[in-house]
C-alpha cells in the first residue's frame, strides 16, 4: 500500500512534532529519531516537516511485507512515532523550560493519526502488553505486529525470562514440556484445538505428540502436528542416529496417517510438521532427514530447536506458571479422536 501526499505530509508534521499532540522534535532529535530505527537519515537544517515529509516520501516506496499495509520502514515509523517514552521526556522538556506549548499526548497523537489515514483503510493501536504501536489493517484485520515483532531484540525482562524457561527445560520431562510450553505457546499464536498425545501408548500417536489446526485469512485451514524430543537431535553418533531414525520414521508415519476433525466431519491430511527440540537440532541430522525424505515431504517440514523455541516464548508466555506442580493431561485412549 502506497500512502497519499496529504497523508505523508501530515505524518512528517507528526514526526518533527508540529502536529498538535505528539513530542516536538529539533534538528539532532529529528535524526535520532531515524537513527534508532536504523535509517541513514540525517536532517540537513532545512524546514523540518517538509525535509522529514520528502524523506517519508522515499520510504513509501520500498517494500512492504502485507498488501493492506505500508512499506516495513514506514510502519517502522509509525510505530517509532508512539513511544511512550518520548512523549514522557518531551512533557519534562516542556515543564522544565516552562513553555507555553500543550503537554504530548499518546492517546490524542493517536486519534488524531488514525482520523487522517482512515480513508486508507488502516487503523493505529497500541499494545496494552507491550506498550508498542502497530498498524492494521481494518479490512483484513492484518497487523504489523505479525513480521515487526519476530525482528525486535528481547527485552531486559524477557531475558530473565528466556533464562527462567531455559532453566526449567533442563529439568522437566517431555511430557511436561508439551503441556507447560507448548501447549500454551502455539495456543498463543492462534493455532486452534491444540491436544497433545501423551505417551502412555505409542501406537495412538502415530508419529504425533501435539495435534493442532491454523486458520488462514481466506478461511481455509491448515493441519499440523509435532513430533517433540526433549534431548538433542543429532546423527554424529551411535546414540544420534538412533535418535534421527526414530524421528524418520514417525514423520513418515504422521504424513501417512489422516487426522480426523470433527469440525469438518471428516478426515484431512496434514499439511506441516513440527521438528521441535528443547535441546540442539544439528546441521547433520537436518542434513540427513532432508536426504531420506522425498522432496514434498522436504517442505513439510519445520524445525524448532531450543534457541528459536526460547525466544518466541519469552516473547509470548508472559503468564507461564512453571513453578506450579505438573498435572498431566487425560492421555487419548483408542476410543477417543486426538482433536
Amino acid at each position: 500500500m502506497k500512502l497519499s501526499d496529504y497523508v505523508l505530509e501530515e505524518l512528517g508534521s507528526m514526526v518533527v512534532g508540529d502536529e498538535d499532540h505528539f513530542p516536538y522534535r529539533s534538528s539532532y532529535r529529528i535524526t535520532r529519531f531515524f537513527e534508532s530505527i536504523g535509517l541513514p537519515f540525517k536532517h540537513d537544517g532545512s524546514t523540518r516537516r517538509i525535509w522529514a515529509k520528502e524523506r517519508l516520501a522515499e520510504l513509501n516506496s520500498g517494500a512492504s511485507r502485507l498488501p493492506d499495509l505500508p512499506s516495513i520502514d514506514l510502519c517502522k515509523v509509525i510505530s517509532r512515532l508512539f513511544d511512550p517514552d518520548d512523549f514522557s521526556r518531551a512533557n519534562k522538556r516542556v515543564e522544565g523550560d516552562r513553555s507555553t506549548r500543550a503537554p504530548s499526548d499518546v492517546s490524542l497523537a493517536l486519534a488524531r493519526f488514525n482520523e487522517v489515514v482512515k480513508r486508507h483503510g488502516i487503523v493505529a493501536y497500541v499494545d496494552d502488553k507491550t506498550g508498542r504501536a502497530f498498524l492494521k489493517s481494518t479490512g483484513t484485520g492484518m497487523s504489523s505486529e505479525d513480521f515487526m515483532a519476530q525482528v525486535r531484540p528481547l527485552s531486559t525482562e524477557e531475558i530473565a525470562r528466556r533464562e527462567k524457561l531455559a532453566s526449567f527445560l533442563d529439568r522437566v520431562s517431555e511430557d511436561e514440556f508439551i503441556e507447560r510450553v507448548l501447549v500454551p505457546l502455539f495456543q498463543r499464536l492462534q493455532f486452534r484445538r491444540v491436544s497433545p498425545t501423551g505417551h502412555k501408548d505409542k501406537s495412538l500417536e502415530f508419529g504425533k505428540d501435539l495435534w493442532m489446526k491454523f486458520q488462514l485469512p481466506t478461511g481455509h485451514w491448515l493441519y499440523f502436528s509435532a513430533q517433540v524430543k526433549k534431548d538433542k537431535i543429532d546423527s554424529n553418533n551411535t546414540s544420534g542416529l538412533k535418535n534421527v531414525s526414530s524421528i524418520l520414521n514417525q514423520a513418515r508415519m504422521a504424513f501417512d496417517h489422516p487426522i480426523f476433525d470433527p469440525e469438518e466431519n471428516r478426515k484431512v491430511l496434514l499439511d506441516h510438521l513440527f521438528i521441535i527440540s528443547a535441546g540442539q537440532i544439528t546441521k547433520a541430522a537436518k542434513h540427513w532427514l532432508a536426504e531420506q525424505l522425498d522432496a514434498s515431504q522436504r517442505r513439510q517440514i519445520i524445525f524448532m530447536d531450543r534457541d528459536e523455541l526460547l525466544d518466541h516464548a519469552a516473547k509470548i508466555l508472559l503468564d507461564l506458571k512453571i513453578e506450579e506442580p505438573f498435572t498431566q493431561a487425560v492421555e487419548l485412549s483408542e476410543d477417543d479422536i486426538p482433536f
